[in-house]
């Protein structure tokens, strides 16, 4: 079997691969770092005037019509360089699920705002003590032709530059997922501060008008399709983070010297970086794989728990090894490792740690294998 990606695939990830390293010098983004939380608009503009933001989006709505591995390698190309830009937050979490809903005016005009450049989308998954996206504790009621949302979602990514936010309540006992302009003034904007410079926002909604997208079943499936893109994205960014850690880990040692010898030759520094480029190998495979899961429509894989598990457990072990093999050095923020570092926290938990996907593929195969045999056993009884 060939399990190479198409010649178009692989320009696509060079390309962005190219602009994001034009744009990610340490000095550069030392610049942005310096008043807190940022969206690279300069780095976002070259991916819009380049067409990869709009890569995957369907060529009707004037995108390229490329597949759902084509932004994983985005994403991965992204997380090469830890810079900040809402491209997974706008592209992948929200355009890409609302595709399905094209005919739907309100949708239509928006998805064509974003492929054009001029406005963002988003998604507020999370809520405070809640991070269960399709059981949210934000509630919409109707009335007339309004739909009116109260509660609050946090971690909001890039919210305050976002023409509109995706995002699910309950509507009495069904789901229901729509959109919300954050500049009304019935939603409350607050700044908050995440691990890494990503800016994000908890926003508290009190009557705040929103326009629905699909109630019942169908917000069910746009949800899980938004939250299990989402979470293969996040995998693939964090491939290029482990990888760049590793590698950024490789060139240190081998030139740092120890008792007049580089770091590098001795075994047990070897050995660690061996492991590390083991951990980031095995990421990017099981990544792969839940990559091609939601490419075929499938949003609820075992391999999507496995990828988020891989995610979180390699990532916790390579930004320790990378802290480990530089000493001091790791933690100096003219170095540019500790972006990383900060990167791989935040993607380590975000959509759930490795605990929770654990239970959540637990809970899978008890219902497919376990219950079943049960039932089995109860029959004969």
């Amino acid at each position: 079997m060939n399990f190479s990606f198409p010649e178009t695939h692989t320009e696509i990830q060079a390309l962005a691969l190219e602009i994001v390293n034009d744009h990610s010098s340490s000095e550069r983004l030392k610049k942005l770092e310096a008043d807190g939380p940022y969206l690279d608009k300069e780095l976002w503009g070259k991916f819009v005037e380049t067409s990869l933001h709009s890569a995957s989006l369907a060529e009707a709505l004037g995108g390229m019509g490329m597949d759902y591995a084509a932004t994983s390698m985005v994403a991965e190309a992204i997380g090469h360089h830890a810079v900040s830009i809402p491209y997974i937050p706008c592209v992948v979490s929200a355009c890409l699920p609302l595709q399905e809903f094209s005919d739907n005016e309100l949708v239509s005009q928006e998805l064509s705002r974003v492929i054009e450049g001029s406005s963002l989308l988003t998604t507020a998954f999370i809520e405070p003590y809640n991070e269960n996206p399709s059981s949210p504790k934000v509630t919409v009621t109707q009335s007339g032709d309004n739909w009116l949302l109260d509660g609050v979602k946090h971690c909001v990514p890039y919210a305050a530059d976002a023409s509109k936010i995706l995002l699910a309540a309950m509507h009495g006992n069904e789901l229901w997922a729509g959109l919300v302009d954050a500049q009304q003034d019935s939603v409350d904007v607050l700044p908050q501060y995440a691990t890494s410079n990503e800016p994000q926002y908890q926003l508290s909604f009190t009557q705040a008008e929103a326009h629905c997208v699909a109630q019942g079943a169908d917000a069910v499936a746009l949800i899980e399709k938004a939250v299990a893109m989402t979470t293969v994205a996040y995998c693939s960014m964090a491939v290029g983070v482990a990888t760049r850690m590793t590698k950024i880990s490789g060139e240190y040692t081998s030139q740092r010297e120890q008792f007049g010898v580089p770091l590098a030759t001795f075994q047990a520094v070897a050995h660690k970086l061996a492991d590390s480029y083991i951990d980031a190998e095995c990421l990017k495979i099981i990544t792969l794989k839940a990559c091609s899961d939601v490419n075929q429509g499938d949003y609820n894989n075992d391999s999507i728990h496995m990828a988020k598990m891989w995610c979180g457990d390699v990532l916790h072990r390579v930004s320790q090894t990378s802290q480990h093999v530089h000493g001091g050095a790791g933690i100096d923020r003219d170095y540019h490792l500790f972006r990383f570092c900060l990167w791989a926290k935040q993607l380590e938990l975000t959509l759930g740690n490795s605990r929770v996907h654990l239970a959540k593929l637990a809970d899978n195969l008890a219902s497919r294998y376990l219950l079943p045999l049960q039932g089995d056993i109860a029959a004969r009884e």
